[in-house]
């Protein structure tokens, strides 16, 4: 029995060994996190065997007393060096007061005093002929409450989660021009709370470029919010300091890309320029990494739709080289590889965005080319329109009211197919015949 005894500790003495080769290999592969990973479950398994060994009292033999202490110190030193590590901590645990902070804290609590002091209370209660004490029967009984406790907290983590980010959503609709920098202070002055509680964590984290440490769904529901914003869905651009309120939101709490196409579509948007696509769509080409992201195509081409062609399309028409760079942008997210035809073919929404750039800003290359309409031109095409179709030539359909509104399409009627066909002077020389 005894000797069964010592190769259960022997065993558990060779995990020790494993964690820490483990440690010392795959650290040299960047994988932060593992060992204090390995280590807590060392810690969780060797608890189970503790509560296994009080149960058929095996640490009533002072060989098995010794061995147990030592396992058990070794298994509390492991735990302890790689939770001090804080690059072990942040790959493994994430932003402070979170979910894998509690279960860490309270399990550790929980089993590292268990596995030292327990052995010792039954050796030297059993020693002396008594039973061991009660307080040995509850710190077990605790530990089997740690999983449903947790299962409590996962539930109350989630109300708390939801009523934050419907906060942060309704505060991110009410924003309005001017007042993203006060927004930014809020977020700023925001503190983190502790998974599954209502309580604030004493310490507010501010967050690095590499790695968010604000977990609150309450910045979630702000960027959901602000992304659907009347200031971002507006034409008029961003006043300065609402740009470097709204772009610091955006490195320090907005990180997942895909959460607010919208406000990187406006970035993009107000610093457009007719003949500069290239410059803000793909500085460097389109095979870089600098190249707008994918999911900023869709809400751009949202806004040319309804706003380009009062700023981005001079004369009526978008130039040849801005629609190249957005058919080069389009055609580097649309295309896949087809395996099986061994072919680059176009997702088919992709191919729907390429569609909508050739109709964008489709004005007739002669309606471009046409000098303005004068006032004495006016009122020619006006008494013209009279003569050609009598009291209906104030009618919309009219080709000269359609002349003076160059956004709306020319009329089809086959009797103004001559005159439709000379722009400028030519227009003049006709009617005036």
């Amino acid at each position: 029995m005894l000797t069964g005894r010592h190769n259960q500790a022997f065993f558990l003495l060779i995990l020790c060994a494993l964690a820490a080769s483990a440690h010392a290999s795959y650290g040299q592969m960047r994988l932060e996190g593992l060992s204090l990973l390995l280590a807590f479950a060392l810690t969780v398994a060797y608890g189970l065997f503790v509560d296994l060994a009080l149960f058929a009292r095996i640490f009533r033999q002072r060989a098995a007393l010794v061995v147990g202490s030592i396992v058990g110190l070794a298994v509390v030193f492991i735990l302890l060096s790689q939770a001090a590590s804080s690059s072990e901590r942040t790959a493994l645990l994430g932003p402070p007061a979170g979910a894998g902070w509690v279960v860490l804290v309270v399990t550790s609590a929980v089993l590292l005093p268990f596995i030292v002091i327990a052995p010792f209370a039954q050796y030297a209660a059993l020693r002396h002929g008594r039973r061991w004490p009660a307080w040995i029967s509850a710190w077990m009984v605790l530990q089997l409450l740690l999983l449903p406790g947790f299962l409590v907290l996962a539930v109350m983590e989630a109300h708390f989660q939801d009523r934050e980010y419907a906060a942060g959503q309704a505060l991110g609709l009410e924003a309005g021009a001017g007042g993203f920098g006060g927004i930014l202070q809020l977020a700023e002055q925001r503190q983190d709370r502790i998974w599954g509680t209502g309580w604030a964590y004493p310490r507010r984290h501010k967050p690095t470029d590499g790695r968010p440490y604000i977990r609150s769904a309450w910045f979630r529901g702000l960027a959901k919010g602000l992304d659907g914003s009347a200031p971002i869905a507006a034409d008029e651009a961003l006043s300065e300091p609402d740009r470097a309120a709204v772009r610091t939101l955006l490195q320090r709490y907005f990180q997942l890309r895909y959460a607010v196409p919208n406000i990187r579509a406006k970035l993009v948007w107000d610093a457009l320029e007719a003949g500069g696509f290239s410059r803000l769509l793909a500085p460097n080409g389109t095979n870089e990494r600098s190249v707008v992201g994918e999911e900023v195509i869709p809400a751009l081409l949202e806004r040319f739709e309804k706003y380009g062609g009062l700023r981005l399309c001079p004369g009526g028409r978008m130039m040849d080289a801005d629609r190249a760079v957005l058919n080069a942008v389009i055609l580097k997210y649309g295309r896949v590889w087809n395996g099986e035809k061994r072919v680059y073919e176009m997702r088919p929404e992709w191919e729907g965005y390429r569609r909508r750039v050739q109709r964008l800003c489709r004005v007739p290359e002669w309606r471009a080319k046409a000098p303005p309409v004068t006032a004495v031109d006016s009122a020619i095409y006006r008494e013209s329109g009279r003569r050609i179709y009598g009291p209906a030539g104030r009618d919309p359909r009219n080709i000269w009211c359609s002349l003076l509104q160059p956004n709306n399409a020319m009329t089809t009627d086959a009797s103004m197919t001559a005159l439709c066909a000379s722009p400028g002077a030519a227009y003049r020389r006709t009617l005036y015949n």
